[in-house]
């Protein structure tokens, strides 16, 4: 009986700690990727994606437009991360990170519910555990994603991180001065 709980105990320990390494996503496993330079954007339909587009760039998506092209969605990703690493003078050479795209604050929420359960729920997060920024694309802007990329950034560039105070101070930082 004691090797049974003994046994019970060390699977229930396992999926416990695994649990801490998971990327969390929605329920949906039917993730689309569209790759940028220095992330893969992690959409679940073609509307989320160019809602975000949207958000993030002023792009227009009409049947007959120039700017019906998925691909602006890279343009300004890029742009935004070229910026971000020109402001904080930082270019980590290992940079990679996912962006994920969630429809909607309440989605957003369920996420950020995972990683804690204090605290609003904001419109975008950061996560150095799983290299990826959470993003509600119904409230994003530019400026809010450049301030999640130099999370990234700088959590790519030193090899201890500074501390969460003095990380958001250089983030609100690019925020402001994103387009200067």
């Amino acid at each position: 009986m004691k090797g049974h709980a003994a046994f019970l105990l060390i699977i229930t320990s396992f999926f416990s700690f695994s649990l801490l390494f998971t990327t969390p996503v929605s329920a949906a496993d039917d993730w689309k990727v569209f790759e940028a330079n220095c992330c893969s954007i992690k959409y679940q339909t073609d509307e989320h994606l160019r809602n975000f587009t949207f958000r993030i760039g002023g792009f227009k998506f009409t049947s007959e437009g120039l700017d019906d092209n998925p691909a602006n969605v890279k343009i300004k990703v890029d742009d935004v991360m070229g910026k971000v690493q020109s402001i904080l003078d930082m270019h980590p050479a290992d940079l990679h990170i996912s962006i994920l795209l969630y429809p909607d604050h309440s989605t957003l929420d369920r996420i950020f519910r995972q990683f804690t359960s204090t605290g609003n729920t904001p419109i975008a997060f950061y996560s150095h555990k799983t290299k990826s920024i959470y993003v509600d694309i119904s409230s994003v802007t530019d400026g809010v994603l450049g301030h999640e990329i130099a999370h990234a950034v700088i959590n790519f560039y030193f090899v201890t991180p500074p501390p969460a105070k003095m990380q958001e101070i250089l983030a609100q930082y690019v925020d402001l001065h994103l387009w200067d």
